[in-house]
C-alpha cells in the first residue's frame, strides 16, 4: 500500500508544479504523502483525483505541502501571464 501511495504521490506533483520546482520531486512528495495519506486516500492512483482532493482539502494540508501547492499555483499563474504577452 505504502508503494503505490509514494508513486501516485509522485505522478501527481507534475501537475502541482513547474519544471524549475520539479527538481526536487522527492522531497516535496515526501512533504505531501502524509496527506494523502490523511485526506485523499480513496483517490489513490488517480492522479488527477489526489490532485484535485488536495487542492479541495488546501486549508487541511500540512504547512510544507501547502508550501508545494502555493509554489505550483505561483507557478502556473506566471506562465499563464508570459503566454498572454
Amino acid at each position: 500500500m505504502f508503494g503505490r501511495l509514494a508513486f501516485a504521490t509522485l505522478l501527481a506533483l507534475p501537475a502541482l508544479t513547474s519544471g524549475a520546482a520539479f527538481a526536487g520531486e522527492e522531497e516535496q512528495a515526501a512533504l505531501c504523502r502524509g496527506d494523502v495519506m490523511r485526506l485523499c486516500l480513496s483517490a489513490v492512483p488517480n492522479r488527477d483525483q489526489i490532485v484535485s482532493c488536495m487542492r479541495v482539502n488546501r486549508a487541511s494540508l500540512s504547512p510544507g505541502c501547502r508550501t508545494v501547492f502555493d509554489a505550483g499555483s505561483r507557478d502556473r499563474a506566471g506562465t499563464r501571464s508570459a503566454n498572454l504577452r
